[in-house]
């Protein structure tokens, strides 16, 4: 199995729409020191994070659900007052956020697409999966 950078993966996967400054806290006037990152599933789906941490691609980095959210504007609220480490939502609720002076950063955005914008999840060429059926098992 090749291993790329956590960062390298968060970024491809478009693992969420936002972080929170500080890792957590909810001023982001401080960091938190951890190799868990807490976060909120959807029920029914496999978040991309979930699907990296069961390939390895987080290595080190552990995942702790804290429950599934209800919608993705109340996963960055949880997110940007330091109930969990990392969230995402449309780009509309991350804006209304970011305008509010609340401590998130968006990340990489990861809804919605037109001729312009295209949104994907990339593989390397020696990877096995080469289509969502691959995924199986």
């Amino acid at each position: 199995m090749h291993h790329i950078s956590r960062r390298g993966f968060l970024a491809l996967s478009g693992l969420s729409a936002l972080a929170v400054a500080g890792c957590g806290t909810a001023s982001g006037s401080g960091t938190r020191n951890t190799t868990t990152l807490r976060y909120q599933g959807w029920a029914g789906q496999v978040t991309p994070a979930e699907l990296a941490a069961e390939l390895g691609y987080l290595e080190d980095l552990k995942l702790e659900w804290v429950g599934n959210t209800t919608s993705g504007p109340q996963d960055i609220q949880s997110a940007a007052s330091g109930q969990i480490d990392f969230g995402g939502a449309f780009n509309g609720a991350v804006v209304k956020l970011a305008a509010r002076k609340a401590p998130v950063k968006a990340v990489i955005s990861y809804y919605g697409s037109d001729k312009a914008a295209y949104n994907g999840f990339y593989v390397t060429r020696s990877s096995l999966l080469r289509s969502p059926r691959d995924l199986i098992g």
